[in-house]
C-alpha cells in the first residue's frame, strides 16, 4: 500500500534509496497521492519510487482482507 505522511517522512529520514509498493491509496497515501511528500521543499532525502507494482492483485488482497475484518 502506498506509504501514508507519517511512513514517508520515516522512510526519508531513514535514507532509503528506493521504495517499492503494490497498491496507490488515494484516501491516505502521500508519495504519488495527496500531499506527495518527497515533492516537497522540506523533504531533504527522497527516494526512488516505484509504484503500482501487480497493483490488481495488491488491491484486492487489501480489499479480501478488510472485508473479512467487517
Amino acid at each position: 500500500l502506498e506509504p501514508c505522511a507519517m511512513c514517508a517522512a520515516a522512510i526519508s529520514f531513514a535514507r532509503l534509496r528506493r521504495l517499492y509498493y503494490g497498491a496507490a491509496d488515494p484516501k491516505g497515501g502521500a508519495v504519488e497521492s495527496g500531499p506527495r511528500f518527497f515533492s516537497l521543499p522540506t523533504c531533504h532525502h527522497a527516494p526512488e519510487v516505484y509504484g503500482g507494482i501487480a497493483e490488481c492483485e495488491a488491491a484486492a488482497l487489501l480489499k479480501s482482507f478488510f472485508a473479512a475484518r467487517r
